[in-house]
């Protein structure tokens, strides 16, 4: 339920910044969350994916699929839903790699508690 965390921090900061400030988003997620790397993925992913897919359909529903569908020609697809698919799982597997990242820096940085850290040496 974490997730959420990640999809309002990208949110917020993609307001101010570019589209990468969801891997800055995700990786201060992973940071400050002590967690094993495959969930700090998963939620990174989940998180990012869900924004990323909900701000497609919201854009596509405002412009009645025109763009979607457009860009769908462009890149030789079928159906303008593939397109809203592709650009939800590009973002999401961004936010994951950068969760797990912040999750392993964090272990890297803080060798304080040994007993925290998700990864056995």
């Amino acid at each position: 339920m974490k997730w959420i965390l990640v999809a309002v921090m990208a949110l917020i900061l993609q307001l101010f910044l570019p589209w990468w400030s969801i891997a800055l988003a995700a990786c201060i997620y992973g940071f400050l969350f002590v967690q094993k790397p495959a969930k700090s993925f998963l939620e990174g992913f989940l998180g990012i994916f869900l924004l990323w897919g909900t701000t497609t359909i919201i854009i596509s529903y405002l412009n009645n699929g025109i763009l979607a569908g457009r860009l769908a020609e462009l890149l030789s697809l079928p159906h303008g839903i593939l397109v809203m698919l592709i650009t939800a799982l590009i973002g999401g597997l961004v936010g994951g790699v950068f969760a797990t990242t912040g999750t392993l820096l964090r272990c890297v940085l803080i060798k304080k508690n040994q007993d925290n850290f998700p990864i056995r040496p």
